[in-house]
């Protein structure tokens, strides 16, 4: 269901843009190869695809739980608050120091904090 999810992360993307979201490349820790965009590499973050999935399989979500293995990068986290927002629907990420309670009215548990 690559191409679902990939139309997701697409549709999601547009959104934060719309509400002024500036995807932040300093949260990249490489170089891009040519036909990478600094949107592109952010946008396949895992959590950002298990956001995506979850959309895809229930478009009407109105709650998401992931467990990732390796911290939550500031881009993924400011993103994450506006797709909450958004999407009106509660996003709890917990990552190897925390878990992040993202809520509907985009703010974190963590305030920020991690």
């Amino acid at each position: 269901r690559f191409k679902e999810i990939s139309d997701e992360i697409e549709k999601i993307s547009k959104e934060l843009i719309s509400y002024g979201h500036k995807y932040n490349s300093s949260c990249i820790t490489r170089s891009l190869n040519e036909n990478e965009t600094v949107e592109s590499v952010l946008c396949g973050h895992s959590e950002r695809l298990a956001i995506a999935w979850n959309f895809v399989v229930n478009p009407n979500r109105s709650h998401i739980q992931i467990t990732k293995n390796l911290r939550v990068c500031g881009d993924c986290h400011e993103s994450t608050k506006l797709i909450a927002n958004i999407r009106q629907c509660e996003i709890i990420v917990r990552d190897t120091n925390r878990i992040h309670h993202f809520h509907k009215n985009g703010q974190c548990s963590c305030n920020d904090c991690f």
